[in-house]
């Protein structure tokens, strides 16, 4: 009963609306300096001006994948554009891939679906339940925009080589 009644408690007051509370947000700019602190992000120049590194709270893991989707594909349009001589509507026209192993999130068909991306999957080895560098590498394209290691997969809990990956990228990308 009492469980119950401190949950009613809450639902009437919507956290997310900064303009009711602004505290907040202030903790959401001090998770996103942790986080951007946690990966080394270098300081943006406008940093002093807001206090805080750019990015954006998410509700839950939906959001953050659907969010993270974008950003990817939004900065791959301009990469691509500019790599081929396209103008923003006729990279608009090019349908972008995202690779991913099979053990992927419901969350990622949202994205494949209603955000124009090509899922490349990847089928993870039958006894590491992960994904390969090297199976992450035969599907890139230059319409990659990237590719999605999973921590923690539905299956078994395990984690794909995000350090195998890391380094395949980056010789990949040193000899493009």
């Amino acid at each position: 009963d009492e469980e119950i009644k401190a949950a009613n408690l809450g639902m009437k007051i919507n956290l997310a609306d900064q303009t009711v509370y602004p505290q907040s947000f202030k903790v959401h700019n001090i998770v996103l300096n942790m986080v951007a602190n946690l990966w080394h992000c270098p300081k943006p120049a406008d940093f002093d001006d807001y206090g805080a590194f750019p990015g954006a709270g998410t509700v839950g893991s939906t959001e953050a994948c659907l969010l993270g989707g974008l950003c990817l594909k939004f900065r791959w349009r301009k990469w691509y554009a500019k790599r081929n001589g396209l103008t923003e509507a006729e990279v608009r026209a090019v349908y972008p891939n995202l690779i991913i192993s099979t053990c992927y999130q419901a969350a990622w068909e949202k994205l494949f679906r209603y955000m124009d991306i090509e899922p490349r999957f990847v089928v993870p080895s039958q006894s590491t339940f992960a994904l390969t560098a090297e199976g992450a590498r035969e599907k890139i394209d230059e319409k990659t925009i990237g590719v999605v290691c999973i921590l923690g997969n539905h299956y078994g809990g395990q984690y794909d080589p995000v350090w195998d990956v890391d380094a395949m990228l980056t010789k990949l990308n040193k000899e493009k």
